[in-house]
């Protein structure tokens, strides 16, 4: 709805801006041409024979010349102005206002676009563990600024060389093409940056009334095949989404572990590849039910 309200208020400034534009371009216009009129008119009345003709004419183009100048500038204003309307107009159709991200359709469109040229991707799907809690122990402003930082997060990181979206909600995704062919090294490629994804999301510190904030994600991880679709290919990073918050949460999980999954040894052969321990979530009794999944 913010969204919405944001476009209405800037078409509504434009189109003000627009009419008031309009008048005043057709005003100058007409006062530059009576003025250059009656310059040719002066200039013609002085000199009459043929010897000046060369002269009248370069004086008068110069004239012409230097009254124009005003009217180039007024369209290339005009120009400028409405292409940054235009972008903006594109970001708020395009992106997501709260964290800068690709929004779901532009997500989507992205990712077919490189499914559709044949190449080969990775896509990382995560969500923030426990959100609900932190919306309910901390206030829903809290939860904003962790949406938020955590995009930050995801554009520091991945910079440009891979596409940003926020699927909805407390769900991110990301969408890396693969520069390796086998199938070994192109899978401890993604799980790499989707194990540093998680690392840096888990140092994010928000203070809070109630406390410190500090969230942690559960991703999946899936990989593209020569048919794949989007909806294919994002049902398998889910499924292994959900594995891993069944697992124990704040951890990567490849869509080619999920068959074989022990949480006991995926964890330790995590901590020697990258030598960063994930303490593993114990269930306690105020755990909320509602939120098991969470």
């Amino acid at each position: 709805m913010d969204a919405i309200r944001s476009l209405f208020r800037l078409a509504s400034r434009r189109s003000i801006r627009c009419r008031r534009d309009l008048w005043l371009f057709v005003a100058r216009t007409n006062v530059y041409l009576v003025i250059l009129a009656t310059v040719a008119a002066v200039i013609q009345s002085w000199h009459t024979d043929s010897e000046t003709i060369v002269v009248t004419a370069l004086g008068v183009g110069a004239i012409a010349g230097l009254l124009t100048l005003p009217i180039l500038w007024e369209f290339g204003s005009m120009y400028l102005d409405l292409w940054k309307s235009t972008q903006a107009l594109r970001d708020l159709a395009s992106k997501d206002q709260q964290t800068g991200l690709l929004n779901n359709r532009s997500f989507v469109a992205a990712v077919v676009e490189r499914l559709a040229a044949g190449r080969h991707v990775a896509l990382l799907v995560g969500d923030l563990d426990r959100f609900k809690t932190i919306n309910d122990h901390h206030g829903h402003p809290v939860g904003d600024e962790v949406i938020a930082r955590v995009g930050c997060t995801l554009r520091d990181m991945f910079d440009e060389i891979a596409v940003l979206g926020r699927m909805g909600g407390e769900e991110y995704a990301v969408m890396i093409e693969c520069p390796f062919l086998d199938p070994e090294i192109a899978h401890a490629h993604a799980s790499a940056l989707a194990e540093e994804m998680r690392r840096r999301i888990a140092t994010i510190v928000i203070e809070s009334d109630a406390g410190s904030v500090t969230p942690t994600i559960s991703i999946g991880v899936a990989w593209s095949r020569p048919e794949s679709t989007f909806s294919e290919l994002y049902a398998r990073a889910d499924k292994a989404l959900y594995v891993a918050k069944a697992a124990g949460r704040d951890r990567v999980v490849g869509e080619h572990e999920i068959e074989v999954f022990d949480a006991e040894r995926t964890l330790a052969r995590r901590q020697d590849l990258f030598w960063q321990p994930v303490p593993p979530v114990v269930a306690t009794e105020s755990d909320d039910p509602a939120v098991a999944w969470a």
